[in-house]
């Protein structure tokens, strides 16, 4: 069989998520090809997959960046996030409440025209290239929408792959897995209606026939359509080991990371970990600084506890951490999950404050707002996640589940059976 895999070209990691069941593919004898905007081919040859460049040289981020006061709509403190129903204080996950149709409008369509852009841009070049090389299934990010098009014209049976709550819903569109409901066409972000007619594919919300999740069954939103849950699979990207990633120190290892899409979209002005950092200097903990290098120049001088791993993958490390401070990010939050770390997330753009919000029903972190957290008030949640036995208990239980949820190659055997259908 030939598997088509399309992420969504903004950074490397909903192409990591991706990475795990590519390879379980390939390793089950299937043929593999990632289809991408030329912006983040050289990202997915540096997994050892094939790709296929389409669209010109449009750089999503880009679009992001410049449209993130729509982002910024569904920006705010996690707390807020919880007291709105959208994860509950038990661990229960519970179905977003309604929202004002205005402002869901809004975000939609600013935070959205990047990508419709985008699917503008790579429809024709992925459609020529199906064409040609004829996949027998599509594999898409919930944010690929030139994906849905390429499937329904030549009958090809499509499968988006999400990377966390089910967010997506809250702002319609045409991976969303669901029937229609009211008025579809003005539901979708605008000018992809039009797009969709250009090809003569159907406005409608149903196009993907099942949803790979890799998110925690127990803290997922319900409800999801087609559900084929899959044990998340950490890859953070490829690097060397290093030596001291295989010590297990004698004081505690705290990891602080801080993601490359929060980097870009907060700004400078946003930027926290200088406070994280100095939060952390007078406790007797080991900081390891996962961080990229032009976040290590905004940090100056560190404390005598701190080192720095630039650019190196967390899951190469995680093992040895016993706590992680984050920015709520899926990639993040779930590979210290899978080793059962405890965390402090504090989110700031995207989706990030939802993500922190679900999983901290879990019971398994501490979510801090990151425009009013302190000093002393960063070092208590450490220490609390650090200590607190009932925290330390639901991080294991979260890692137990994800470890029992079936591998990339299970879900293979299911896809399969889909595409043959």
């Amino acid at each position: 069989m030939r598997i088509l895999f399309t992420p969504v070209a903004a950074t490397a990691t909903p192409l990591f998520h991706l990475v795990p069941l590519a390879w379980a593919f390939r390793a089950a004898g299937h043929e593999v090809r990632v289809a991408v905007l030329p912006d983040l081919a050289q990202a997915v040859t540096a997994t050892g997959l094939p790709v296929a460049e389409v669209g010109r040289d449009y750089k999503i981020m880009d679009g992001v960046i410049a449209s993130r006061g729509g982002h910024r709509v569904i920006e705010a403190p996690a707390s807020e996030w919880t007291r709105s129903g959208l994860a509950s204080a038990d661990g229960a996950a519970s179905a977003p409440p309604p929202a004002d149709q205005a402002g869901l409008a809004d975000l939609r369509n600013a935070a959205m025209a990047p990508l419709v852009e985008g699917a503008a841009r790579m429809t024709p070049d992925l459609l020529r290239f199906a064409e040609r090389w004829r996949p027998d299934l599509v594999v898409t990010d919930s944010m690929v929408f030139a994906a849905p098009i390429v499937a329904a014209r030549l009958g090809i049976p499509l499968v988006r792959h999400t990377w966390g709550p089910d967010v997506m819903r809250m702002i319609s569109q045409p991976l969303q897995g669901f029937s229609d409901a009211g008025d579809v066409r003005g539901q979708w972000p605008v000018g992809l209606p039009e797009l969709y007619d250009h090809h003569g594919v159907e406005v409608r919300n149903d196009h993907p026939l099942r949803t790979v999740d890799p998110w925690p069954t127990s803290l997922q939103l319900p409800g999801m359509a087609g559900r084929l849950p899959v044990r998340f699979v950490p890859y953070n990207g490829a690097a060397a080991v290093p030596d001291w990633a295989l010590d297990r120190p004698g004081r505690p290892r705290v990891c602080v990371t801080w993601g490359t899409s929060t980097a870009a979209l907060a700004g400078d002005e946003a930027f926290v970990l200088p406070r994280v950092v100095d939060a952390l200097a007078g406790m007797d903990v080991e900081v390891v600084l996962a961080i990229s290098a032009a976040d290590r120049v905004k940090l100056g001088s560190l404390p005598d506890n701190a080192r720095v791993a630039e650019n190196v993958p967390l899951h190469l490390f995680m093992p040895s951490c016993s706590a992680i401070v984050n920015q709520g990010g899926t990639s993040s939050l779930l590979t210290a999950a899978c080793f059962g770390v405890p965390q402090v997330m504090m989110p700031q753009t995207a989706d990030n404050p939802f993500n922190a919000a679900n999983y901290n029903a879990s019971g398994a972190g501490i979510t801090l707002d990151p425009t009013r957290a302190t000093n002393d008030e960063i070092g208590a949640a450490v220490a609390r996640v650090l200590t607190d036995e009932a925290c330390r208990a639901a991080a294991e239980k979260v890692r137990e589940e994800i470890a029992g949820t079936p591998p990339p190659s299970a879900v293979v055997d299911s896809l399969q059976a889909l595409a043959r259908a």
